[in-house]
């Protein structure tokens, strides 16, 4: 998404969206979700919404991409 490289993760029971440096690997950005609340997989609407799987819920998560300039790290819930 506007040349952004963004992944969406589950490790211990904890899933967060990350925009990462795809030169370093490094993660620039976190968006964490509430503890229980799974993410599986990650698609965009090459815009400013992610469409995230809700692991075993069933559910599919929409979720708004920060703006640029916002805090490196929040929860978009």
């Amino acid at each position: 998404m506007d040349g952004e490289l963004w992944h969406g993760t589950l490790e211990d029971g904890k899933s967060d969206l990350r925009r990462i440096d795809p030169r370093t690997g490094e993660v620039q950005e976190s968006l964490d979700f509430q503890p229980g609340v799974e993410v599986s997989g990650l698609e965009s609407d090459g815009c400013d919404q992610f469409y995230c799987g809700g692991g075993t819920s069933g559910k599919i998560r929409a979720v708004r991409r920060p703006k640029r300039g916002a805090a490196g790290s929040g929860s978009n819930k």
